[in-house]
């Protein structure tokens, strides 16, 4: 394909906040096709879900490669595969080591330990909603509050800070919808938050994360001070923004599906399974997340030369026909949900028994208080926002 024929990257979505409509096709014909990036330059993207699970397993497509001398970017300017302090742009033994550290707080054990307080956020704010106008804004007063909130409590950050938090991250994921200087002053911004919260738990530690970073910093020197701070900004960020898009996207999709809706109010015994569907169905985001071949590497038979940009899109595989049968439905019951939602292999979601706690949580206490819970307005008039990793609506007005 000729420089002049390829699609743009990111690829322009579906009606209704659906996938873009080129992936089938694309796993159907050609799971590994280059595209153009907002930067001018090409990458290859990957859509299949057996190619995408390979290129996420695959340690030869680096992020921390990103930060190499001429390596292909996704934006120009600096977004945030700039910051080696990341843990999503490291790789090898300083990525091992930070991992482990944070890994212990977000067993599938310790997430069920958060259940029971989520589950109390959730009843609170559905009591806010039900005191609160018609029609509500799901979005805005239930999806956009409850992760922030979850994170804050975890980490040890006032919840009263989550606005300031939830604007620093608009801009940090941002690829086209902010400048290259407002991520990069949201960066400096958020990490001078974060200091400063640092600076007060070693004064008065708490049972929180952020004071058992501190310990593992002043104690046993495992982490240094640029560390921390960015492990605190990864937690803060990463810990919420995911999950926000993860429960308004499901939720947008359930009531679009009022049978399915039904279903999940009748049968709260479902949750569990309707949340890895909607997780496959609706994911947090349209977006990969670009690696660079460290050598030549082959994929699904295409020829990857060193140094070229790779781009698994492991949202798009959950539609892969090759794994799903009538991916393009959504269905509760089903027995074949298969996604990589959460990532694959070395960078898999450290976070990820809590976000499947807040969304089986969202859905479950939803769908058992407001079992009559609709759109207001025709789905097709939910705005969604655009240039941003994640994906979220403008707003979602709701009545009951």
């Amino acid at each position: 394909m000729s420089d002049d024929a390829l699609l743009p990257y990111p690829l322009p979505l579906g009606p209704l906040s659906e996938p873009p409509q080129e992936y089938s096709e694309l796993r159907d014909r050609c799971p590994v096709t280059r595209v153009r990036l907002p930067s001018g330059s090409t990458a290859l993207m990957v859509t299949g879900y057996d190619e995408v699970e390979a290129a996420m397993s695959d340690r030869r497509l680096s992020r921390a490669a990103l930060r190499e001398p001429g390596a292909v970017r996704t934006v120009a300017g600096e977004d945030f595969s700039d910051n080696p302090y990341n843990l999503l742009n490291m790789e090898g033994p300083d990525h091992s080591r930070l991992r482990r550290l944070i890994s212990p707080a977000f067993t599938p054990r310790k997430a069920e330990l958060w259940r029971a307080r989520i589950e109390e956020i959730a009843h609170e704010l559905i009591d806010r909603l039900e005191a609160g106008p018609r029609p509500a804004d799901l979005h805005h007063d239930f999806a956009a509050v409850l992760p922030v909130w979850v994170i804050c409590e975890m980490v040890g950050a006032p919840v009263e800070d989550r606005a300031k938090l939830q604007e620093w991250t608009d801009r940090l994921v941002s690829i086209t919808a902010h400048t290259p200087e407002e991520r990069l002053s949201a960066r400096e911004e958020s990490a001078a938050y974060v200091a400063g919260l640092i600076a007060r738990h070693r004064e008065n530690p708490g049972n929180d994360l952020l004071s058992t970073l501190i310990s593992a910093r002043d104690d046993a020197d495992r982490l240094n001070e640029r560390e921390m701070v960015w492990l605190g900004i990864n937690l803060l960020v990463a810990g919420h923004d995911t999950t926000v898009s993860a429960i308004s996207r499901s939720l947008f999709q359930l009531l679009r599906h009022p049978d399915q809706w039904r279903l999940l109010a009748e049968k709260p015994d479902l949750v569990p399974a309707a949340t890895e569907e909607l997780l496959r169905y609706a994911p947090p985001s349209e977006i990969g997340f670009m690696r660079i071949a460290t050598e030549d590497v082959e994929l699904a038979g295409i020829h990857i030369a060193k140094g070229e940009g790779v781009i698994p899109v492991m949202h798009a595989a959950g539609r892969d026909v090759r794994r799903v049968a009538d991916p393009e439905t959504l269905d509760l019951t089903r027995t074949d949900t298969a996604h990589l939602a959460f990532g694959h292999g070395h960078h898999y979601c450290p976070g990820a028994g809590v976000a499947r706690v807040e969304l089986q949580t969202a859905f479950g206490v939803l769908a058992q208080r407001l079992p009559s819970l609709r759109l207001a307005v025709p789905a097709e008039e939910v705005e969604w926002l655009g240039g941003l990793l994640t994906l979220r609506p403008r707003s979602m007005p709701v009545v009951w």
